[in-house]
């Protein structure tokens, strides 16, 4: 926990040295809008970023992004990851590209059950239309857009993309009815709130068509770049989508069209601006805060840094001075207001002001010792005080025994922070990333002080990140064992990581069913945030019964759960694999698991070895797409096919796939089956695929996860036999998601069903077809 954590006031962005001339014109551009927008979406990557990025740095707007996932249900193009883990990277992914577009990114944090085709089965997933419309409430209760506006309608796409249309529209009103969700209105800064208007976008129109049309391809006048390439900059953040790769100009119009769905207040059209007819003062007429209002909209980017700080100084007396708000628009306001004085006092005076903790990751009870700086290269301050201010049952003093530092250019004190009881844990992110959203733990800093003489305010917030006093993590977490290897046991490898800042020492155990034994394994952590890793043996009993089995891995301050499947899965004897890999590692698991000799090809085994010598080739999914010694050399697949050999391809993606890759050419199309609990027809119960060396019967479809295929072939050739038939409710059947076609002396097998899934948590019928893909060759016809 050693790792210094700062965060510039109120910014996503690294502390101030050298503040360049956009930054400094886009703070008076900020401070010259009170307006607030609020984008809605339902996974990471899902905004309309050159839209965002337009609002954003044209018209100096605030733009939140809610959004409804993390992510998590989707596919990952740089790792093995998937489900809680992926969706920690996603978030990671997503906080980058909202920095780039100067936009906040808050979560609900419904879990991403991948694809769905309709809103009803995205509501009854996350609890019902009711509690998604009770977060999205709440997000605009808390910041108060005055636009709403999302990609999506409400009646077609991904279903959950149309639950972000639907709540986007319902909780216009919902969040001003006091009748709904009234226990939000007890939490502190929440109020009834109504939005001014709702847009939604409508793609493929054209200028004219559409209520707004937003220019993307306009060049901002600060950067020098368009608000398309500003998004395109944002979306290669998203690398384990494949963002990376994506040529944004290739698929993007120069403009967005978007149609006004619902409104409070006059609308006039208004081809460039969503805020056409919003009269944000509207009946608020010779206050303080509109005198406050006139005031702050004198200030420009031509004055000089004193003239600045003068009048921020005599801004921050004025919102002093102010009554109590009368109003949610008046609280909002004031409380922008001094956020972006304080960021353009930064990016006129080149003032690093910083709020620092020595421990990022915490354990409740701990004391954290924090230091509060500013620093100035170029102006005198003087006169400095902090004050902090933390969470509810924390406690916060100086530190005894170290002087402050107070010079003309620099200002630092050390305080001590004593991490509340109840403090809510973010660690490990992949189990608490889900947490409430109205949980809230920030630390900030408050600082009172001259700059070259001219009293001002500035902040600092810091949420530190809170840790049990141990984790521990079993790799794999699910485990499968042959019935007639039991006794060979399973190894398995257990991460300790402590967050206790003194050394720390203990055992690993198991808790294993009756009649199983488990090894143990010492261990010693010599430093906080320090981890270590050792390797464990489970072993069942010599005559195990098939079933589920649970065992507990446990050090002295955690524990975890494995899922262990005892299933007889036969493979045939003596067979030789070859593994063309992509980003995921679950067919190499399994093979070892399998007990399978094999060997991952690289691009010189691709080109030059004698590939006759594996009984079958394993592409996996998605290899087209990152191996380019995979598309350079198929050629040579395709030989070793028609010679005798017998390959296996994974559902790969329809803009990556070429028909020439197969030997009877077909295409891929955007067919998919995403209810995993899809009834499945074996069309030919017979055929060896499923009868040899296991047989395959209605209970190897039971108890998949998350779907059952994607990017189905179209227009294939009769060359195949289509071995299996499902279907989605009240959809036609699907009959290319598993083929089979002979090819000179060898066979030829494509697969779009989604094995990799089921075979990562040891799914017994995944396995048991997997092993008679491989197998193949001893047993098809001649």
């Amino acid at each position: 926990m050693k790792n210094i954590l700062f965060l510039l006031c109120y910014t996503s962005s690294v502390c101030l040295a050298g503040v360049s001339t956009v930054q400094r014109g886009q703070a008076f551009r900020d401070l010259g809008s009170e307006v607030v927008v609020m984008h809605i979406a339902a996974h990471p990557d899902d905004e309309d970023g050159a839209t965002i990025a337009y609002i954003r740095r044209h018209f100096g707007a605030k733009v939140y992004t809610v959004f409804l996932t993390r992510g998590e249900g989707g596919q990952n193009e740089i790792g093995p990851e998937l489900y809680d883990e992926l969706g920690v990277i996603r978030t990671r992914e997503t906080k980058e590209a909202a920095r780039i577009l100067g936009s906040v990114p808050l979560f609900m944090n419904f879990s991403d059950f991948g694809f769905s085709k309709t809103a009803s089965e995205a509501f009854g997933k996350w609890g019902g239309p009711s509690e998604v419309l009770r977060r999205v409430v709440y997000a605009i209760r808390k910041y108060k857009p005055d636009i709403l506006f999302t990609n999506f309608n409400t009646v077609s796409g991904h279903g959950q993309h149309q639950v972000a249309g639907i709540c986007t529209i319902t909780a216009f009103d919902a969040a001003a009815d006091s009748t709904m969700f009234p226990e939000q209105l007890r939490l502190p800064g929440l109020s009834l709130w109504q939005p001014r208007k709702v847009y939604v976008r409508r793609f493929g129109s054209g200028k004219g068509d559409v209520d707004v049309v937003i220019p993307i391809a306009a060049i901002d006048d600060l950067s020098g770049k368009s608000y398309l390439d500003v998004a395109a900059e944002a979306l290669r953040s998203h690398k384990s989508q494949g963002m990376d790769k994506v040529d944004l100009s290739r698929f993007t119009r120069t403009t967005s069209g978007y149609d006004l769905v619902r409104q409070n207040s006059v609308y006039l059209s208004d081809s460039t601006s969503f805020f056409g007819g919003i009269d944000l003062w509207r009946g608020v007429k010779n206050s303080p805060f509109r005198d406050l209002r006139d005031f702050i909209r004198l200030f420009r980017p031509d004055m000089e840094i004193d003239t600045v700080l003068h009048r921020v100084s005599i801004a921050q007396e004025m919102i002093h001075a102010l009554p109590v708000p009368a109003t949610s628009f008046e609280t909002r306001v004031v409380k922008e207001w001094k956020t972006e004085l304080g960021s353009l006092v930064r990016a006129v005076s080149d003032i690093q002001c910083d709020f620092r903790l020595e421990d990022s990751i915490a354990t409740r009870n701990q004391d954290i010792v924090c230091t509060a700086r500013i620093l100035a290269d170029n102006l005198a301050i003087s006169d400095v005080r902090a004050r902090i201010s933390s969470a509810s049952g924390w406690a916060i003093n100086e530190r005894q025994g170290v002087a402050p530092v107070v010079t003309s250019k620099m200002f630092e004190r050390d305080f001590v922070i004593h991490v509340g009881g109840n403090a809510f844990l973010t660690i490990p992110r992949a189990r608490y990333q889900y947490n409430p959203i109205e949980l809230n733990q920030d630390i900030t800093a408050d600082f009172f002080l001259r700059i070259n003489g001219f009293p001002v305010t500035l902040s600092s917030t810091v949420s530190p990140d809170i840790a049990p006093e141990q984790t521990l993590k079993v790799i794999p977490s699910t485990i499968w064992i042959e019935p007639s290897r039991a006794k060979r046991g399973v190894e398995l490898e257990v991460e300790v990581k402590s967050f206790l800042p003194k050394q720390m020492t203990g055992t690993i155990s198991v808790t294993v069913p009756p009649g199983w034994s488990a090894t143990q394994a010492k261990f010693s952590i010599a430093r906080e945030d320090d981890f270590t890793k050792a390797g464990i043996s489970i072993t069942a009993e010599s005559n195990v019964n098939e079933g589920e089995y649970q065992v507990r891995v446990k050090a002295e301050h955690s524990f975890e759960d494995v899922h262990v499947r005892v299933q007889k899965v036969s493979v045939a004897d003596d067979i030789e694999v070859g593994l063309v890999t992509s980003f995921d590692n679950t067919i190499e698991t399994v093979l070892k698991e399998l007990d399978v000799s094999y060997q991952l090809l690289n691009d010189k085994f691709l080109e030059n070895l004698d590939l006759l010598q594996f009984t079958s080739i394993v592409v996996d999914i998605r290899a087209y797409l990152v191996r380019e010694d995979l598309r350079q050399f198929n050629t040579r697949l395709l030989k070793y096919v028609h010679d005798g050999g017998n390959l296996v391809v994974f559902y790969q993606k329809d803009q990556e796939w070429r028909q020439s890759y197969a030997p009877f050419p077909f295409s891929l199309g955007r067919d998919r089956i995403t209810n995993e609990n899809a009834p499945i027809e074996i069309l030919d119960s017979g055929h060896p695929l499923f009868t040899k060396p296991n047989i395959i019967g209605n209970s190897d479809w039971e108890g998949w996860v998350q779907e059952r295929g994607l990017y189905f072939p179209t227009n294939v050739p009769e060359e195949y036999e289509r071995l299996l038939s499902s279907n989605d409710p009240d959809e036609e059947p699907l009959t290319t998601g598993y083929l089979v076609a002979l090819y000179g002396k060898g066979s030829y097998i494509y697969t779009s069903y989604v094995w990799y899934r089921q075979m990562k948590e040891a799914h017994p019928g995944a396995m048991r077809c997997f092993a008679n893909m491989i197998s193949y060759p001893l047993y098809r016809a001649k």
